[in-house]
């Protein structure tokens, strides 16, 4: 192993051992009702997880997108109900690339289109409403892209100068309108080469999968372990033929979804932008998340939809993930017209690429 697979062994350790010693049963039941969990996100803050990524001479621990991935997948493993994607992923990214300080307190992010901006005293103002913002009631900040006199900024905005309308996900993990009117910006600067509305979707839908695959291991380990516990007919059902086989073709979706997400990853670190691997991870994680609920549920019986039983939080996440930040349908089509658009002599060294990554 060399030393940075040996320092994120030790940073995934470290994770794994924080969401293992913090999130239960309770928190996650209470994070239904309050929308997310505050102490998860002080002891995270305390650890500079949502820095993990971030350059040190931009205040973070200076380590690489693959290091976030790494957590990330963790993440979604111990369904944590915190804005880590919108903070580590794409909040700090955005504003450490603009050269702007890094605030304290879980981030939102607006999706979409660049928002409005206009002069405001020696400052901006933006305006612009988008639908569907994960997590933005419980934000210290809103983060966005604005565009201003030809130019594409990144902006800070209080959302307390916002109009909020609450909504939620299948999950309950809060997804709300955001209406700004001439809302003035706390902080703005030119947005850093590389940064658009694009490769902006792209990470976002890149942290999707990200916390998808590690949902997905959570389901397939929680359907083992019962399939070992359930004794019917004398014998636990893991035992039978037909259970072994679903198991194993969850298995397989799985183990598909999680290297398509890494290495989804590791190109856009490389390159910044990376439709491709993006796309296919996309939809490769929410082919997944299809077929291994349908077969966790099905091994679980009743008892896995009930509340007392942790399988749900993992399945209603894959089941609200799926759709959010462009479904199958969406990244489905972006790919073809991606592979239109390289042709073969553009295909062919991203497959020698792949091959040699792996």
């Amino acid at each position: 192993m060399n030393a940075p697979n040996e320092i994120r062994a030790m940073l995934v350790e470290s994770a794994t051992r924080l969401f293992a010693d913090h999130v239960d049963a309770g928190m996650l039941e209470a994070a239904k009702r309050d929308g997310w969990s505050a102490a998860l996100w002080a002891v995270m803050e305390s650890a500079e997880l949502p820095r993990v990524s971030v350059p040190e001479e931009a205040g973070g621990a200076g380590g690489t997108l693959s290091d976030l991935a790494a957590v990330l997948r963790v993440a979604g493993r111990y369904a944590a109900p915190v804005p880590f994607v919108e903070t580590a992923l794409l909040g700090n990214w955005l504003l450490a690339g603009a050269g702007l300080e890094l605030p304290r307190g879980p981030l939102a992010v607006l999706p979409g289109a660049p928002l409005s901006g206009q002069r405001s005293g020696d400052g901006w103002a933006v305006s612009g409403k988008r639908g569907r913002v994960p997590w933005a009631r419980i934000a210290a900040r809103l983060v966005g892209l604005a565009e201003a006199d030809g130019e594409l900024l990144v902006v800070v905005v209080d959302p307390a100068a916002c109009l909020i309308a609450p909504g939620r996900n299948l999950a309950g993990e809060p997804r709300d309108e955001v209406t700004l009117h001439h809302v003035p910006a706390l902080l703005a600067a030119p947005a850093s080469a590389g940064v658009t509305a694009r490769t902006l979707r792209q990470r976002a839908a890149l942290g999707r999968a990200l916390l998808m695959a590690g949902a997905l291991e959570r389901a397939l380990e929680l359907s083992i372990g019962y399939a070992q516990q359930r004794v019917q007919f004398g014998r636990p059902i893991a035992q039978f033929q037909a259970i072994q086989q679903e198991l194993a073709r969850a298995a397989g979706e799985v183990a598909a979804a999680v290297a398509a997400a890494l290495s989804a990853a590791g190109a856009v670190e490389q390159r910044g932008e990376a439709l491709f691997e993006v796309a296919a991870a996309k939809i490769r994680t929410a082919d997944a998340a299809r077929e291994v609920t349908l077969i966790a549920h099905q091994v679980h019986g009743a008892i896995g939809v009930t509340d007392e039983y942790p399988l749900h939080h993992s399945t209603l996440r894959l089941w609200a993930w799926r759709d959010e930040d462009g479904n199958e349908a969406e990244w489905s089509i972006a790919l073809g017209r991606e592979v239109q658009r390289l042709s073969a002599e553009g295909l062919w060294p991203l497959g020698l690429a792949f091959q040699a990554q792996h």
